[in-house]
């Protein structure tokens, strides 16, 4: 059943293509495409051409992510054919739900924007497939980088992490990320210790233990 776009108040997705209409790689060179669902489809209303970033430093590919984001300030959904490594955590931290596709974008806006109105969770990944037992009881390791780049379902680290640390059925959480996540500013400081440690290679590990267990 198409995704009815009259009884919903605007979406926006951003929709990254190549020169030919086609959903391309985040990082190649293309234009974050802005759709809005009207009655007789969906209507383009902004563009954002984007430079390869394949040669770009750390610190001109952040000013190139924020540069397209605030270009995009109603977009909170972006879809790609892939989104990859630290390109995906910087939008992760700014609040972007990735979605990955391929070919011309209205037949897989309709599906997303289905999904998000209806607000059903999106299925989870096995706990036991990236939450790995450390070496003491109640120790767990869990590797973010890893998590978002093989998500295909819309994942957030919100949604990867936060049910876990609700739970508070651990010790201590070791995450393995790009950057710390920005909502962990939302964890009650009186229930949590949050400590990050850089590594060798560049990432973080993110000491995360309830203060009471």
């Amino acid at each position: 059943m198409a995704f009815d776009k009259g009884r919903f108040p605007p979406l926006y997705i951003a929709a990254y293509l190549d020169p030919q209409g086609m959903i391309t790689a985040l990082g190649q060179p293309g234009v974050a495409t802005l759709f809005v669902p009207l009655r007789s489809g969906w209507q383009c209303c902004r563009e954002v051409p984007c430079p390869s970033t394949a040669s770009m430093s750390l610190a001109a590919l952040r000013q190139q992510t924020v540069t397209m984001l605030e270009a995009l300030p109603e977009c909170r959904h972006i879809v790609a054919r892939e989104i990859q490594g630290v390109l995906l955590a910087w939008l992760d931290g700014r609040g972007i739900t990735m979605w990955r596709g391929s070919g011309k974008p209205a037949p897989l806006l309709d599906g997303i924007a289905e999904r998000i109105h209806a607000s059903s969770p999106v299925t989870p990944l096995h706990p036991e497939t990236y939450f790995q037992p450390g070496k003491q009881s109640g120790d767990f390791h869990f590797n973010l980088i890893e998590a978002l780049a093989n998500s295909h379902e819309g994942h957030t680290s919100r949604r990867l992490l936060q049910p876990f640390l609700q739970q508070k059925q651990f010790r201590r959480l070791d995450v393995i990320c790009d950057h710390l996540p920005k909502w962990f500013a939302t964890l009650d400081a009186r229930e949590f210790s949050i400590v990050s440690e850089p590594r060798a290679d560049g990432t973080f590990c993110v000491v995360v233990m309830p203060r009471h267990v």
